[in-house]
């Protein structure tokens, strides 16, 4: 066996200038691969570590898009006029979609008392904003466009100052939000407000609280009453699905390593033949050539796996310094974990002798003078 690897060893060092280009096809594929694989780890991940702690939505039931809505009086007189023993507090919310730095964004508001309790905005630079000319961004957003405290920003034709940068679960991490004074005197009183947030009480029921809501009939059958992490994950269903292509898309990326070897394979055995034909006159049997043109795939694949595992650490290492990642506008932390690294050996290898398999299963019925023809 050592004999094996040191002569496939030397072969594919004399052969180089021809193993090049199949060890970087190789390595390119894996690098793929694991990419792929930890894109797809990173969207279960942000979706795994969603909550909405003891908030209720209420929005529109057959509306995608709440900007589009505008709530009647009817349901915020619903929702005020449960017991306090049952919900801490009633939180409206005017929702916007506007353009920032050539990007749309989402802006929020609603009255500064909740931002803490019911939206979980943590404050991690600068200060929080002051009616009317004061916003505050999302952190996701700040790396996004490049914006940071002090910057001023146009929004619906209006100045505005960042005043500080915010941190908060969810989509919401790259979403603008003012005070609700600032959006009622920028947009007036004619939408009013968009969805509205309700914090149960620590000892509330929940469901029984959104079944409640939902029986009342000021909301006619017309609004939906949804526990907050419920909606959010529908909201989130796009990322869902994006998870489940990348998965899909990195398993399609590494089978193309059985495609990728089978015809490098064949194609050094047809410039080769003449050696191979050599190697069977001198008393070499073909089983001996197909176990020495294994070994020298599996070296191959070792030396490309060792590349395309380096380049994807070194990728997701350098991105995590300069750059974030984001997709569809959500923060996602690349990551090579030791579990995708095992997945990718374990796969390049399997894949690698198949490949080498397919190629070489009619070598052993092929007579010296043959493969000497070929050369």
């Amino acid at each position: 066996m050592l004999l094996s690897l040191r002569f496939a060893l030397l072969d594919l060092l004399h052969d180089r200038r021809r193993g090049l280009p199949s060890l970087v096809g190789l390595a390119v594929t894996l690098f793929t691969f694991l990419l792929l694989s930890a894109l797809a780890e990173a969207a279960s991940a942000f979706l795994g570590n969603l909550s909405g702690g003891l908030n209720l939505v209420i929005v529109r039931a057959d509306l995608l898009d709440p900007a589009e809505d505008s709530l009647p009086p009817g349901v915020l007189e619903a929702a005020l006029a449960l017991d306090e023993s049952r919900v801490s507090r009633v939180a409206p919310l005017i929702f916007r979609h506007t353009r920032l730095n050539d990007r749309v964004v989402q802006l929020r508001a609603a009255d500064f008392a909740a931002w803490q309790p019911v939206f979980h905005l943590q404050l991690v630079r600068g200060q929080w904003p002051q009616p009317f000319d004061e916003i505050i961004i999302g952190e996701g957003l700040a790396q996004l466009s490049g914006l940071d405290v002090g910057k001023q920003v146009q929004i619906f034709g209006r100045d505005f100052s960042i005043a500080g940068i915010f941190r908060a679960p969810g989509s919401i991490f790259a979403s603008i939000w003012m005070p609700l004074e600032s959006a009622q005197a920028l947009f007036g009183p004619q939408r009013g407000y968009q969805a509205l947030f309700l914090q149960a009480a620590p000892d509330a029921d929940l469901l029984a609280l959104k079944a409640d809501l939902q029986n009342d009939p000021r909301l006619a059958g017309e609004y939906a009453v949804y526990l907050e992490d419920t909606y959010t994950h529908q909201n989130l269903d796009r990322m869902r699905g994006f998870s489940d292509l990348m998965k899909l898309a990195s398993l399609l990326a590494i089978l193309g390593i059985v495609f990728g070897v089978s015809n490098t394979v064949t194609l050094s055995l047809v410039e080769r033949s003449r050696d191979l034909g050599i190697l069977l006159g001198l008393g070499f049997s073909a089983s001996s050539l197909v176990g020495l043109v294994w070994v020298r795939f599996v070296l191959l694949s070792l030396f490309a796996y060792l590349l395309g595992a380096g380049l994807a650490l070194a990728y997701t290492f350098f991105q995590g310094i300069f750059a974030p990642f984001f997709v569809l506008e959500l923060p996602l932390h690349l990551e090579i974990t030791p579990a995708i690294l095992l997945e990718g050996v374990a796969w390049m290898f399997f894949l690698s002798l198949l490949g080498a398999a397919l190629a070489t299963r009619g070598l052993a019925r092929q007579r010296v003078v043959t493969l000497l023809r070929l050369s």
